[in-house]
């Protein structure tokens, strides 16, 4: 029988057995699940984070043999006067969108003051550790110095007005703003009640049932992802002709922080994939839904379905790669690559042809990943985002679809956008998602890609093989909001768009990734 241990987890002593992970040991058996599991048994994300006698440590990889007596901590057994500034702090900066990476990343902010101080530096390094694919973690570092600035006063957003914004923003997807949403109490369908069965896949083993992720992932014998060291492909061709300016684009994970996850009951009721409206809301079209609602047929019982960071890789749908090519007067021809088991395109391509019908498109068959069609402004944006590029000038500007425009200029170490975006509602909330594209756009344009083998099978399964930027890579994004007298439009797919062409306009690449010097 194996050994249990003890330790203090928020002042209070448990036990916990010997021969599972912190992370198990918080969520499964002691029921915190304010302590995310984002890539376990991974360590990349740094969503499990937790005080370990006052150092941040990532649980998921963390024995619980290895704590015996610890004093451990969540967001939950932080001291309050820091936390609760530094979560005000937050809400006035906008570095809380879905809520997924904040525990961790405020355990991980704890820690360092405590230890290092909050400097630029100090912070910065300490969310190396960190993915917030939201944010793209400038507005975190800017809450970390705020709040370690005593004489700075602090003016947390409007809850309400925050969701409206973050709502609009994506494409009608609710998401829920407040303090809460920082304590990790926003409704993520992986944070199951315990009557519900888990079913569970990595993608490679078959579906398997159990009473936890931790408990199936140690029946399953499952092994971490890796990364691979097979170059990036460009799979859809440019058609041939005499053009302007041609793009081809690859394979790229999303990389949500919160995995795919849905609770469905017997009742044929299901929740949302996307959680708190996370991955821009592109996740309530996941595939986990169908799963769940497939097993809760199968059992005739409430069962929590949730994939893997290797299933979500393995299973997700990506944004489609593309082959474009234009001629002077911005005419010409987007390839759009289609893979096995992808979304049905026909809505995105009515879409792409009403809204700049001197494009043709043409739909290809390769190999490769899941591809989608509710990824933000997937396909139109990287054809407007070539036009744009045509020219001179330092500013690229794109307006979208429905009228929000964007103005981005690559300056020395800054990316200066500016937005036209109707109604604010929320401008901290309107900047926080401003930043979140404009870094997901320039990491997409610069480092971003997935490598997959001549079987269309994806190698890159870790977090860290992504090829995200990391906030030391990232120059500083400055945020202009401009007045606009209409009624409130998503204006994130023109940042992105914008921030694209402006990285297309300097470098003059014809692929992405193409990193710039």
């Amino acid at each position: 029988m194996t050994d249990s241990v003890t330790f203090r987890l928020n002042g209070d002593e448990v036990e916990v057995p010997g021969d599972i992970s912190l992370l198990d040991a918080l969520r499964d058996v002691l029921g915190h699940h304010e302590v995310k599991d984002g890539c376990a048994p991974q360590g990349q994300c740094g969503a499990c984070t937790v005080l370990v006698n006052g150092a941040p440590r990532v649980s998921c990889v963390t024995a619980t043999s290895r704590v015996r007596g610890a004093d451990i901590a969540t967001i939950e057994g932080l001291d309050p006067s820091y936390r609760d500034r530094l979560i005000d702090a937050m809400e006035s900066t906008g570095a809380i969108q879905c809520g997924f990476c904040t525990p961790g990343i405020v355990c991980r902010l704890a820690g360092t003051a405590e230890r290092r101080g909050a400097s630029p530096e100090s912070v910065t390094r300490a969310l190396s550790a960190h993915l917030c694919r939201c944010t793209g973690s400038q507005p975190v570092l800017e809450a970390a110095l705020l709040a370690a600035d005593e004489s700075a006063s602090l003016s947390p957003r409007d809850p309400e007005l925050a969701a409206q914004r973050a709502t609009v923003e994506n494409a009608g997807v609710v998401q829920i703003a407040g303090r809460d949403v920082a304590l990790g109490r926003a409704p993520f369908a992986g944070d199951n009640p315990s009557s519900a069965t888990v079913v569970w896949t990595n993608g490679d083993v078959p579906l398997v049932t159990g009473v936890s992720v931790g408990e199936i992932r140690r029946r399953a014998g499952a092994v971490q992802g890796r990364n691979s060291t097979l170059p990036l492909t460009w799979p859809v061709a440019v058609p041939a002709g005499e053009w302007c300016r041609t793009l081809q684009t690859t394979f790229v994970e999303p990389a949500a922080v919160e995995p795919d996850a849905a609770l469905a009951r017997p009742d044929n009721s299901v929740t949302l994939a996307a959680g708190n409206a996370g991955a821009f809301g592109a996740k309530a079209h996941s595939g986990v839904m169908a799963q769940a609602m497939e097993m809760v047929t199968s059992l005739g019982e409430p069962v929590v379905a949730i994939w893997s960071r290797e299933a979500v890789v393995r299973l997700g749908k990506k944004r489609p790669p593309l082959a474009i090519a234009l001629r002077e007067d911005g005419s010409g021809i987007v390839r759009i690559g289609v893979t096995p088991g992808s979304d049905d395109l026909s809505d995105l391509v009515a879409r792409v042809r009403e809204v700049v019908p001197d494009i043709e498109v043409e739909l290809v068959e390769v190999l490769g990943p899941p591809v989608g069609s509710t990824h933000r402004g997937a396909v139109l944006n990287e054809v407007l985002a070539l036009r744009a590029s045509r020219g001179e000038g330092p500013v690229v500007s794109v307006t979208s679809p429905s009228g929000a425009r964007a103005d981005v200029e690559l300056r020395d170490g800054e990316i200066a956008v500016a937005v036209w975006a109707g109604e604010v509602l929320c401008p901290v909330t309107l900047r926080s998602y401003v930043i979140g594209a404009a870094h997901a756009a320039y990491s997409f344009a610069t480092s971003e890609g997935l490598a997959v083998n001549d079987r269309g099978e994806v190698q890159d399964l870790t977090i860290r093989s992504f090829g995200i930027l990391p906030l030391t890579a990232m120059p500083m994004i400055t945020v202009t909001i401009r007045d606009d007298d209409r009624p409130a439009m998503a204006v994130s797919g023109a940042v992105f768009a914008a921030t694209l062409a402006a990285v297309l306009r300097r470098s003059g690449t014809t692929r992405v990734p193409h990193a710039l010097t």
